[in-house]
């Protein structure tokens, strides 16, 4: 058709809306979303995470919970939301349909109605990777029915229409060797509920949330090379039966379609709910290599040649592990966990992608309130003998994954180490002059003891009782064999 009779001519609305919603099922970056978690003992306001997002044209996020001030944020941002029920609700909502139906109406139905200042709620994830392997049988017995029951009161509140119902799966769920490849299957305990979850999904139309985790699965299989991980170009592809693979995440989203497609859900959509590189903690856990991933990662799903198995498209829906790094989240799997994040976790950005964005630079949060240019020291004028039992000590409260081996801050000589310490408790106790006290070894500093590699970091200013409510589950003193290994590599280092 002529490009003038194009100029001349309006096109019809309903021919408009069709192109832009073909235009939006594309793999571009409006499918690609993020994860926003709050295990943060000084979390970024909401409105500045909402800034942040929209500053870089984000259009979907995952919340971990229903916080209300995090969905009242959110209001009116035109931001696609998906919200999160923990696990450790399932068993009351699996029991009880009046609590789904409480939960819909506190959590949802006030957010969602009508209006310009709504919030786009797509779905809500019921339960956060209950089938993890490490879980056992602790929640993934009470999921299924946790879903009917969310999906009974989003019904009866009339949002069943709008709001999917879904649950994200971790990649451990499925069997992971098995050659050909073809034949992956649900693990064998837990095939029962994923059959009945999946039956489930595929009744309401919903897709598949599925987590899939490249680092791990890289540093846990030595015949995985750092090229196949990161979308290189390298000779050394691996095969199964008929089919090669070019890298590791065709290889591992194959494995999950092989699965659904084996237990009769050939054609069922995919989301993958979680998926990244981490920057700190671990070696080959750097920013530069995320940023290699991330961007192997978006440009492999613009790729119009990539069919991973059965001829079924690549997922058009992804969401980022992370938005921001959270300095409480659970480190049992590794001390890399706490630093997932595009961004620090005072919004700044750590290499540049585009999340939507553009070719601009990601944006930074702005007019982020810090507590005050203060940090904690050891002070070297004084017996420095108890040193190692205080630092110690502090990383048992606080937050000590950047001296991981491979971290950013490893290569600190003694005592940087114990003052990194030292300053990690300081800041998380929103630096409380008595928390840099340590027996009388701490000293505050008005001098930033931060080098290239390594940032002393300073907390920051959130109100009293946000702050509260989250080191209500922070200082519980609990070291998990991550935090283990910290310790020991610091006393080893003194």
């Amino acid at each position: 058709m002529p490009s003038q009779y194009l100029k001349s001519t309006p096109i019809p609305r309903f021919i408009s809306l069709l192109l832009v919603a073909s235009l939006l099922s594309l793999p571009n970056a409006e499918g690609i979303g993020v994860n926003w978690g709050t295990a943060a003992s000084h979390p970024l306001p909401p409105h500045k995470v909402v800034e942040l997002l929209k500053s870089n044209g984000i259009a979907k996020v995952k919340l971990s919970d229903a916080d209300p001030l995090i969905l009242q944020s959110l209001s009116g941002s035109n931001i696609r939301v998906t919200v999160g029920i923990p696990n450790s609700m399932l068993r009351g909502l699996n029991s009880s349909l009046k609590a789904a139906e409480s939960w819909v109406h506190d959590n949802l139905t006030r957010f969602v109605s009508d209006g310009a200042s709504r919030v786009l709620v797509d779905y809500v994830a019921v339960g956060e990777e209950p089938f993890l392997q490490t879980y056992g049988d602790e929640f993934h017995p009470f999921l299924v029915g946790a879903a009917t029951n969310i999906q009974a009161a989003l019904f009866k509140a009339k949002l069943s229409e709008r709001v999917k119902v879904v649950t994200p799966c971790s990649f451990d769920a499925f069997t992971s060797d098995s050659n050909p490849l073809s034949k992956s299957r649900f693990r064998p305990d837990v095939n029962k509920t994923m059959l009945e979850l999946v039956t489930f999904l595929n009744k309401h139309q919903s897709p598949f949330f599925v987590t899939v985790s490249p680092f791990q699965s890289y540093i846990k299989n030595k015949n995985l090379s750092l090229d196949f991980a990161l979308f290189r170009p390298t000779p050394h592809a691996k095969n199964s039966t008929r089919k090669t693979y070019k890298n590791l995440f065709d290889l591992s989203y194959n494995t999950v379609v092989s699965s659904l497609s084996n237990s009769g859900f050939p054609q069922m959509e995919i989301v993958i709910g979680q998926i990244g590189w981490p920057t700190d903690g671990s070696p080959n856990a750097t920013s530069s290599l995320a940023e290699e991933f991330t961007k192997g990662l978006i440009n492999h799903l613009h790729s119009k040649s990539a069919k991973p198995s059965n001829n079924q498209d690549l997922p058009t829906e992804i969401y980022i592990l992370s938005l921001l790094d959270e300095d409480q989240r659970n480190i049992s799997t590794g001390n890399f966990e706490r630093h997932w994040g595009v961004f620090t976790f005072d919004g700044q950005a750590k290499y540049q992608v585009d999340l939507g964005q553009g070719s601009k630079n990601l944006a930074n949060a702005r007019d982020v309130q810090y507590l005050s240019s203060k940090w904690c020291v050891v002070n070297n004028n004084k017996d420095l003998s108890n040193a190692s039992a205080l630092a110690l000590e502090a990383c048992g409260a606080a937050d000590c994954t950047a001296l991981s081996l491979g971290g950013s801050c490893f290569n600190l000589s003694w005592p940087g180490n114990i003052s990194y310490a030292f300053n990690s408790y300081y800041q998380q106790r929103d630096q409380n002059s008595e928390s840099c006290d340590f027996g009388g070894l701490g000293l505050i500093t008005s001098v930033d003891p931060s080098d290239d590699a390594c940032r002393f970091s300073i907390g920051l200013r959130t109100s009293s009782a946000l702050s509260a409510l989250r080191r209500s589950s922070v200082f519980c003193w609990i070291i998990s064999p991550a935090i283990t290994m910290v310790l020991w590599l610091l006393t080893e280092r003194l």
